[in-house]
């Protein structure tokens, strides 16, 4: 469970709920209220012993750090700095994984230019992730340059580390109008790492909750949140594709449906990992 479905409660209440509803670990939102870059080493600790004493697993570090295209040179090294104090926490957790990204615009407007003024960055993040023998997670998303399975494949080539890997997410690559499920799997091959879950829909009514505006290749389109199973994403064709490949890492649950009311947080948690044992099950 991603803990950012709990953003209004306190990491330690996310840890508790996502123990207490049966998933397996959970990823850390590594921003305030849960997991920010001032936590003290005596901090992570503490939260360290209580995601273990709770039964649970740490996968990945969902850093917000990166983002190199477009940037100043003291902006870039700021990102590198905090991706370091990430670094140096994640033994809390035993953890091994740290999500980082190249930042840039989206595929469809990105230049070779973005990509090369991406790629020495990200390579000085590798770098110093070995020095903590962590590695770097880039998770395809909209309005990246690593918008596809493809374009992930050549910025990890570009950057050419043993610890640079990729973060799998349908519900990103839907939104882009991308392919999702089998050839986008099998193109990252030995590059995929880790696997965010969520889903969404197209829709024409921008009032629906949720729903919101964003440029894809296609002009503007509304994009609406969805509970697994409610939107458009065929997550069993991700998952058999998954299975076909031999995947044996996480899948972190990150819902992003409005919560109106007291409990909405809890009850989407609960729904998203009842939907996910059921699809591993069918497949």
């Amino acid at each position: 469970m991603f803990t950012k479905i709990f953003a209004d409660r306190s990491v330690e209440g996310a840890v508790d709920a996502a123990a207490d509803l049966g998933y397996d670990g959970v990823e850390l939102m590594c921003r305030s209220p849960h997991f920010p870059a001032e936590t003290t080493v005596d901090e992570a600790n503490e939260l360290g012993d209580r995601i273990a004493s709770s039964g649970l697993e740490v996968p990945c570090l969902a850093t917000y750090t990166g983002g190199y295209v477009g940037v100043s040179r003291e902006e870039a090294e700021a990102e590198l700095a905090e991706l370091e104090r990430f670094l140096e926490l994640a033994d809390a957790f035993d953890c091994d994984l740290i999500r980082h990204g190249p930042g840039g615009p989206p595929v469809h407007r990105a230049t070779e230019d973005d990509y090369e003024e991406a790629v020495p960055w990200m390579r000085r993040a590798a770098d110093v992730a070995a020095e903590y023998d962590k590695t770097i997670a880039i998770e395809i998303h909209g309005h990246r340059i690593v918008e596809t399975a493809d374009t992930m494949v050549k910025l990890i080539e570009m950057i050419d580390r043993d610890n640079v890997g990729a973060i799998h997410d349908a519900g990103n690559m839907y939104i882009v109008d991308a392919d999702y499920a089998r050839e986008s799997i099998e193109t990252l091959g030995d590059h995929l790492l880790h696997v965010h879950v969520k889903d969404e829909r197209r829709v024409e009514d921008d009032s629906l909750p949720g729903a919101g505006h964003i440029e894809t290749r296609h002009g503007d389109e509304i994009i609406q949140p969805r509970r697994m199973g409610d939107g458009a994403i065929d997550y069993g064709a991700v998952i058999e594709a998954l299975a076909e490949v031999g995947y044996d890492g996480h899948i972190t649950a990150e819902c992003r449906v409005p919560q109106n009311e007291s409990g909405d947080d809890r009850a989407i948690a609960a729904h998203e990992l009842e939907a996910l044992r059921e699809l591993v099950a069918s497949v």
